[in-house]
């Protein structure tokens, strides 16, 4: 009986945050390690995160001025579109800016 694979990896085999191929990450351990759940063995688990940063303040406030209205709505719609992504380890814990600095989405 073949087996078939329901939302495999990327063919690539690598974290979509960090861009490390999957041999040379270290693989998930079992519950707890870092996530709830026995992910042992494996080096990518998908998850699922916003497209973009969400801006509030003074950030947001400084985007505003400098972009249309069009640009701010297309950037609001980012913000609340989810997309699955494939990480290792260190980047599946972490969160908001931490999480898109890493991705090289934001200095």
């Amino acid at each position: 009986m073949k087996k078939i694979l329901i939302n495999p990896p990327p063919s690539n085999k690598r974290c979509e945050c960090c861009n490390k191929e999957s041999k040379d990450l270290k693989p998930f351990g079992k519950a707890g390690d870092p996530l709830v759940g026995d992910f042992d063995g494996a080096s990518l688990i998908k998850t699922y995160r916003s497209m973009a940063l969400e801006l509030t303040g003074s950030n947001l406030k400084k985007y505003k001025k400098k972009c249309t209205e069009e640009q701010f709505s297309f950037y609001e719609q980012l913000c609340s579109t989810i997309e699955a992504s494939w990480e290792c380890r260190e980047c599946i814990v972490l969160i908001g800016e931490e999480y898109f600095k890493k991705k090289g989405e934001i200095k």
